[in-house]
């Protein structure tokens, strides 16, 4: 017997939903570059990605519509994003910002690959992880054409293989305490990259936000990153590994704001998500016991901050309630 029909698993719906909210916000972003951008070669990565947003949105749309599921608010250019040209952010942000975009949507590609069954979604997910590797390709070598790409700390290659012999090579604090190893410097090198980007967001929405009670929480959100970025560069020079070169802020002296606070508040909430990601895996993948308590205090430091921003949403009646199993009453 055939079944004509399968119907959608949690995770299939959740992560279709996810991407629908992620992508109808870049669509705002992306249109909005689109209007201030000026260098031609970054102007068509940005129409590119713009244009495969707006794919997604419609592919997601038709499957939720088929399967009698609403379709997510997300945000929309109507009311999320105002009309002024002025010029918030610089060409390199925009680039910039095309290579974060690709690497979200690569990481979650990937993740929703993982559990998703359905041939239809399947190939949706394995496309959008396509789409993603091509625009981290396209943005990773035009950052390095314009010579804005910042590498991270070269180390020596070892010239002979070793075993670990001693304890020693967890200790972090104490005693005979080992170097840094390659995995451990490009996870303190990435979090540095990640936390630069929202700091340069933050201060952008500081400069434009007027509620008092959201702007605070930006500029504690600044305050947060810096600190980070300041934990983990001291790392570095204690460990007399070279500091890498931090990124141009790429924020004018605008004042206009070119989206609407609900935007800019759940966009900050979705880079705070992506950081306490990142730092879960930089505690999984340090041995270092110094090292590994170090992102682990990061990580409750942004997931604290992260809180504060969703009771902060809640408040205001801009959080969307993701899809989620149904409430049971007990008899």
């Amino acid at each position: 017997m055939s079944i004509s029909h399968i119907d959608m698993t949690a995770t299939e719906i959740s992560y279709l939903w996810n991407t629908y909210h992620v992508q109808s916000l870049n669509v705002c972003l992306l249109s909005y570059f689109d209007a201030i951008v000026e260098d031609d070669e970054i102007k068509k990565i940005n129409a590119d990605s713009l244009k495969v947003s707006r794919k997604y949105l419609s592919e997601i749309k038709a499957i939720f519509i088929s399967e009698n599921i609403p379709i997510p608010i997300g945000f929309s250019e109507a009311s999320d994003l105002n009309e002024t040209k002025d010029r918030l952010y610089t060409d390199p942000f925009i680039l910039f910002y095309q290579w974060f975009i690709a690497k979200g949507n690569l990481n979650f590609g990937s993740m929703a690959i993982n559990t998703i069954a359905r041939d239809d979604i399947f190939t949706f997910f394995q496309k959008y992880s396509s789409d993603a590797l091509t625009l981290l390709d396209e943005a990773r070598k035009l950052l390095l054409n314009k010579g804005l790409w910042i590498r991270a700390p070269y180390m020596p290659p070892s010239n002979e293989l070793e075993l670990v012999k001693k304890e020693s090579f967890l200790n972090g604090w104490f005693g005979d305490t080992r170097p840094l190893l390659g995995i451990e410097i490009s996870s303190l090198f990435y979090n540095q990259i990640t936390n630069t980007l929202g700091l340069c967001v933050l201060n952008s929405f500081i400069q434009v936000t007027e509620t008092k009670e959201i702007k605070d929480y930006f500029i504690k959100g600044k305050n947060i990153a810096a600190k980070h970025i300041e934990v983990q560069t001291n790392i570095f020079k204690k460990e007399e590994v070279a500091t890498p070169s931090t990124w141009n802020s790429g924020v004018t002296t605008a004042k206009d704001a070119p989206f609407s606070e609900k935007l800019m508040l759940n966009l900050v909430a979705m880079l705070n998500a992506q950081g306490v990601s990142n730092y879960g895996i930089a505690i999984s993948t340090s041995a270092r016991r110094d090292i590994a308590m170090t992102f682990t205090t990061l990580a409750a430091e942004a997931a604290k901050y992260a809180e504060e921003g969703a009771q902060l949403l809640i408040e205001k009646g801009w959080m969307e309630a993701p899809p989620h199993a149904p409430k049971r009453i007990d008899n």
